[in-house]
């Protein structure tokens, strides 16, 4: 769980640490473009990193990128647990999703989300990656982090974010 206020820190700090590891992310809040600037100002190398982007198509135009799949938005729960699940096929040590919180601003209710979640952890467990799923630690969200704790192996706070296993 992330503190909104420490958000940006946060996202850039945990890739930041596995910069030796292969990393899928998959970012449903910030379009890849932005993403790239932030890693690039925190000198993280983008060399292991693939991303999946979930925004940048519900906003605008995209440009094709070598490491980045556009999916059509944040709401194409159905599309991007296909594409996730061909990028696990890839062999990946790190499956970020940044981040689960936000996929409530697109759906009705957590039910959708909590499926979707359970899936995805499912494919990423299957796959030998580790999963780090985001979510913003306010009132609001308390309700589906309660609930996906159920699916989760662990939920942390940025506080034992010191604790990442990187093997």
């Amino acid at each position: 769980m992330i503190p909104s206020i420490k958000y940006n820190e946060i996202i850039a700090t945990i890739p930041k640490k596995l910069q030796e590891k292969n990393i899928c992310y998959i970012t449903l809040n910030k379009t890849y473009n932005a993403l790239v600037e932030l890693f690039e100002k925190e000198e993280i190398e983008l060399n292991r990193i693939v991303f999946i982007d979930a925004i940048t198509k519900s906003i605008g135009k995209v440009e094709h990128k070598e490491n980045c799949y556009y999916v059509s938005s944040p709401q194409a729960l159905t599309e991007l647990s296909v594409v996730i699940n061909e990028f696990l096929a890839y062999h990946f040590d790190y499956v970020i999703m940044d981040s689960l919180t936000t996929l409530l601003i697109y759906q009705k209710s957590e039910e959708p989300v909590l499926k979707f979640l359970s899936n995805i952890v499912n494919k990423i467990k299957t796959s030998g990656a580790k999963g780090i799923f985001y979510a913003v630690n306010i009132d609001e969200h308390k309700l589906l982090i309660q609930q996906a704790s159920m699916i989760l192996d662990e939920v942390m706070n940025f506080d034992a974010i010191e604790h990442i296993k990187t093997r």
